[in-house]
């Protein structure tokens, strides 16, 4: 195979696109970021994060369950105290931040060794591939920034043999633990650093000492976080915290929702995970460059064949594009399809000729994407978005500089050698390479349009204003700003700013919205499992003193429910299976405790004790 690397011009590929101006691409990547900020509602993860940051300061108990992402708390909580009067939307501004900011450093990391055309592109379809995801300021794109800091100082700290580079390195994968703990697996990087001397034939000590301070500054971040929380008065709480994250793990009924922890099922989930990447991309991909051979190698005897060929080859481009608006590819299956178009490009890259900076770049990009996954419950579903800054890019300006192929196969057979050839032009590899790209965007840009995460509707739909000063600015559908604006409207008649409330089970927002604070100490008890949930509400209850008013959704919020209320699914909510076993134990407390309905819609209820006067 003639694998020439960048011998074809971006400027000839994509002649619009390379003519942006670096600066303006900035501006407009952060531009498509802040426009999908306005629409879409979450009760859940945004819900979660943002209760989060509002009490990690004056009421830590009531967010304890949150302390697993403890530092995440610590700089979302001070951004949301400078922004506060923006509400939600400012929490979501903190996020198109920190995406734009990794763009930058991914772009001033890989600039002097990637077409700036494919860089620029692997950088738009690294940011499309976020905007279905959740929009505030969290744990992820937290854990991607530092990342890609620490690949910076590790990088230009072994190329310049500067230890202490490598220490500051090494000091930032140590307070990304405590930006999300599974990132503990950050620390094989320090196999990059063995690489690097692999390549440039660097001697043991070297790479030891190397390695050594990278150590140091993992260490030293630890030690400094820890101190931190000591001073803060966090210690104990994060301690109970990581308890919790182990029992988690162990025990569960449904693995899928309540022990997604556990190390069998984690390595499962990676296997599996992997194999439909690398079947995602590879089918296509295969599809695509063996119909151009077998139209070459058939069309000097048959040229009909070609063209017939070249008529199903356009015919299943046109079949994909009518999948993805149908919403039959959604953005699932195109984040599955970057990723294994990418891991398949390390096999020839990693084979081949390619620069030394290329390959120890690709090593750092494709850790991420291997490792940060596998730290999710849900393996490339919940986090393999957050992890295509450097790769993807790598990986693009690797495969869009490929200018042909040339396969020749010799047979022999005893004194006879018979030699076939099969090969793709120059012009037609381009035109695959154009298609390929165009349609991933076209997704990017589709899905984007498609709000996704649990507010699945098309954004015309969504201009109905929320009533809360929380969340001004923010717009949903008809029929949910109905069914929340009803919420917080009685709400307001029943409780007051600061009191200590449940909101069960999949809806923090509530708390967010009304300033109201968690009774128990995760403001999101859906994830939890019947044993952990009953503790806390025991532990809650001997600590609060007062029962607590009970805010209860009765229809699905997340996932397949996403479209609700306008679409609920056919099964009653309480009778969920993956629910049921923690909905009798709500039930038993309310039970007990004589609490009686006052209020009620087509999505939630209000509950309170029996002796509670109403006002």
């Amino acid at each position: 195979m003639e694998n020439t690397h960048q011998t074809i011009s971006g400027d000839l590929l994509f002649p619009y696109f390379s003519r942006l101006k670096t600066g303006l691409f900035f501006v407009l990547l952060f531009i498509i970021l802040v426009i999908t900020n306005f629409q879409g509602f979450d009760l859940s993860d945004e819900g979660f994060l943002s209760t989060f940051y509002s009490h990690i300061f004056d009421k830590p108990e009531s967010v304890s369950y949150c302390f697993m992402f403890w530092l995440t708390g610590i700089i979302g909580g001070i951004w949301e105290k400078i922004f506060s009067p923006m509400g939600l939307f400012g929490i979501r501004l903190g996020s198109v931040v920190v995406n734009t900011l990794c763009a930058i450093f991914t772009y001033q990391l890989l600039k002097k060794y990637l077409n700036p055309t494919y860089l620029k592109l692997g950088l738009l379809i690294a940011v499309l591939s976020l905007n279905n995801d959740i929009k505030v300021l969290n744990y992820n794109t937290l854990s991607a920034l530092f990342y890609i800091l620490t690949v910076t100082f590790i990088f230009t700290g072994l190329q310049k043999n500067q230890t202490i580079r490598i220490f500051v390195g090494g000091f930032l994968v140590g307070l990304n633990l405590f930006i999300r703990v599974p990132n503990l697996l950050e620390t094989g990087l320090v196999l990059g650093i063995f690489y690097y001397g692999y390549l440039f034939a660097n001697p043991w000590n070297k790479m030891f000492q190397q390695a050594g301070g990278f150590i140091l500054g993992f260490l030293a971040a630890v030690c400094c976080a820890i101190l931190a929380m000591y001073l803060l008065g966090h210690l104990a709480i994060f301690e109970g915290s990581l308890k919790i994250l182990f029992m988690m793990s162990k025990g569960a009924k449904h693995p899928e929702v309540e022990g997604g922890y556990g190390v069998s099922r984690i390595i499962s989930l990676f296997r599996n995970n992997l194999v439909q990447s690398v079947k995602f991309a590879f089918i296509p991909l295969a599809f695509l460059t063996g119909s151009l051979i077998v139209a070459n190698k058939v069309g000097h005897q048959l040229k009909l064949a070609k063209y017939l060929i070249m008529l199903v080859i356009y015919s299943a481009v046109l079949g994909v594009l009518y999948l993805i608006i149908s919403h039959k590819l959604d953005h699932f299956d195109m984040l599955f399809f970057i990723i294994g178009f990418t891991l398949l490009s390390a096999v020839s890259m990693f084979t081949n000729s390619v620069s030394k900076e290329i390959k120890i770049m690709f090593f750092f990009g494709c850790f991420f994407v291997l490792s940060f996954p596998v730290g999710s419950s849900d393996g490339v579903w919940t986090a393999g978005r957050y992890c295509l800054w450097i790769a993807v890019p790598v990986a693009l300006d690797y495969l869009l500089g490929i200018r042909s192929v040339n396969i020749a196969i010799s047979l022999y057979q005893e004194k006879n050698e018979h030699q076939t050839r099969f090969w793709i032009t120059e012009k037609q590899l381009a035109g695959i390479k154009k298609i390929v790209v165009l349609v991933v965007l076209f997704a990017g840009f589709y899905h984007l349009y498609f709000y996704p995460f649990f507010d699945r509707r098309n954004r015309s739909l969504m201009r109905y204003a929320l009533q809360s000063d929380k969340l001004k600015g923010i717009y949903t559908t008809k029929g949910r700003a109905e069914v929340f604006n009803e919420l917080i409207s009685e709400s307001k008649k029943l409780m007051k700013e600061n009191e200590r409330i449940i909101a069960y089970d999949n809806i923090p927002m509530f708390y967010f919205a009304t300033k109201t604070i968690p009774f128990t100490s995760n403001p999101s008890p859906g994830v939890y499992t019947a044993e952990l949930f009953q503790a806390d509400l025991n532990a809650s209850v001997e600590r609060n003193g007062k029962l607590p008013t009970v805010v209860r959704q009765i229809i699905g919020t997340v996932g397949e429910a996403s479209k609700w209320p306008e679409e609920s699914l056919p099964e009653k909510y309480s009778d969920n299976e993956r629910n049921h076993d923690r909905n009798l134990v709500l039930d038993s407390f309310l039970t007990r405790n004589n609490y009686r309905e006052i209020w009620s819609n087509k999505a939630f209820m209000i509950l309170i004790p029996g002796n509670t006067q109403l006002p």
